[in-house]
């Protein structure tokens, strides 16, 4: 028998569950977040608070992260802890070097200073990446539900997408595609999408391909404190409209009872809870193993699909002293090894840990088929990205003081004294801690969307970040919300009699 019992349980502690989480405590329904297995967003390694992944706000200045941040009393203190740049990214390429600048006279002057005869033709893409935001600005403020799935909200989302200038699959205008194969203007935008989104290049359809872009040129903010401090700041949102969150329990099943609702099992205390709705934030395959049959979840992978890992994310951290790093190094770079490769890429992250040092991180997808957890580390991954931090730093001998790879299973090491460096967390290392990158075979929504948000289960929704990969930040916000409308509206259809004057009767 259930000891307790929740309007919605909220799996996971990613951004979309969290966000989920918080907008349906809101709106007064009981909520518990469970972490489900997801680790801790940072670590501690020589007195240095390390995010193995950081938070990229690229795209604050959508209609729905700004509605969103709003409805959670969010938005003025994400406002002061974004930082406040004049240039946004550096593209650092083989023999080009462009600062990417919100304002478009600075930015079409940079393009003609290292590309002079391209002036005219990067001016009339950067002038129609600013009328396909504000059409698709359009778009996203309607609160529709992405993907739309029933009769009625699709019919509502080809009314509000008609006058777009691409298709239903997203083709049409190609951005910066325009561009000849092979050109390294190209070829940096193009090998940027994965790192502001879910889908590798290839995946990528017109319409995600012009709003990313479009975002990029809007600018890309970094929070102070990082994914860390917004995660506690949801955690503080859902705590406070009186949900309960429980980051370090997991589900070990979930039962359905029909139309009784669900019921879960913590794995650590063997408590049994009920709830009317579940809000899924892991990945697809995860909820496949806690249902009670897999074959309940075939009619969504017959209908879209199921979704194979293409490659994964892998970060790289050194701590260096700041008089070693060249003052024109900004704190977000996109570092090119090749201008016409898109996969030779690493995102180069840096901020001030001390007043005389720096820490500097780089982050790479590494192909599935290059990982093997049953042979040795990957080496090369460590390897390869310190050459590329040594290519923009030209004394990085001389001032590096330690490096950490956390997912090739290799120990932190001192590079002076050649020594291992301990660790906060070192359990919670080694290949097996990447993220991945999905490869989907379908997609739907203008090619933003790639999974269903409702699950054959009948109650059960997926609220993770494959369901809109497409659009990265904003898609997260957009399913976070698509999910609380659904199980807002779910909810308040089934149990009516429960909350109103027939539940203070006795029959």
């Amino acid at each position: 028998m259930p000891t307790s019992f929740y309007d919605v349980v909220v799996l996971g502690t990613r951004l979309e569950p969290l966000l989920c989480a918080a907008l349906l405590a809101r709106e007064g329904l009981r909520v518990l977040v469970l972490g489900q297995g997801v680790p801790e967003p940072s670590y501690r390694l020589g007195g240095v608070e390390i995010e193995p992944y950081g938070l990229m706000m690229a795209g604050t200045q959508s209609p729905i992260v700004q509605s969103t941040l709003e409805d959670l009393a969010l938005k003025q203190d994400v406002r002061q802890r974004s930082a406040d740049r004049v240039a946004v990214l550096q593209l650092l390429l083989p023999e080009h070097r462009l600062e990417v600048y919100p304002d478009h006279e600075y930015w079409l002057a940079e393009v003609a200073r290292e590309f002079p005869g391209l002036r005219r033709q990067a001016t009339d893409i950067t002038r129609t990446l600013a009328e396909v935001q504000s059409e698709l600005d359009m778009v996203v403020a309607r609160g529709l539900v992405w993907p739309p799935e029933t009769f009625l909200e699709r019919q509502r989302f080809s009314l509000n997408s008609a006058g777009q200038r691409f298709g239903r699959q997203g083709q049409g205008w190609t951005s910066w595609n325009q561009l000849p194969v092979g050109h390294p203007l190209r070829t940096a935008f193009e090998s940027i999408l994965p790192h502001l989104s879910g889908f590798v290049p290839a995946q990528h359809s017109d319409t995600t391909r012009a709003r990313l872009h479009g975002h990029l040129l809007s600018g890309v903010n970094e929070l102070s404190g990082g994914w860390s401090w917004f995660r506690e700041a949801l955690f503080a949102r859902i705590q406070s409209w009186g949900g309960d969150v429980r980051a370090r329990d997991r589900v070990a099943c979930i039962r359905h009872e029909g139309r009784r609702g669900h019921s879960i099992r913590v794995a650590r205390t063997d408590e049994e809870i009920g709830c009317s709705q579940v809000a899924h934030g892991t990945s697809v395959a995860e909820l496949a193993q806690l249902l009670p049959e897999r074959g309940s979840m075939a009619a969504l992978f017959e209908r879209v699909g199921e979704p194979r890992a293409r490659a994964y994310r892998c970060s790289v951290h050194v701590l260096v002293e700041k008089r070693g790093v060249p003052e024109p190094f900004g704190p977000l770079s996109l570092r090119c090894m090749s201008a016409t490769d898109p996969s030779q890429v690493f995102m180069l992250r840096s901020r001030d840990v001390e007043p005389d040092q720096m820490l500097i991180s780089a982050s790479r997808l590494v192909e599935e088929h290059l990982i093997d957890t049953g042979s040795s580390p990957l080496h090369f991954v460590r390897e390869e990205a310190v050459d590329a931090i040594r290519g923009v730093v030209p004394f990085f001998d001389e001032h590096a003081i330690w490096v950490d790879s956390p997912h090739d299973g290799l120990p932190p090491r001192a590079f002076r004294a050649d020594t291992e460096l301990s660790c906060s967390d070192p359990w919670a290392r080694g290949p097996s801690t990447m993220r991945a990158l999905y490869d989907y075979p379908t997609r739907r929504a203008m090619g933003v969307c790639a999974l269903t948000t409702r699950t054959p289960v009948r109650g059960i929704f997926l609220c993770n970040e494959q369901v809109a990969p497409g659009l990265g930040l904003e898609g997260s916000f957009l399913t976070a919300s698509s999910v609380a409308k659904l199980i807002g509206s779910e909810y308040r259809r089934r149990d009516w009699l429960r909350r109103g004057p027939w539940a203070r009767r006795s029959v």
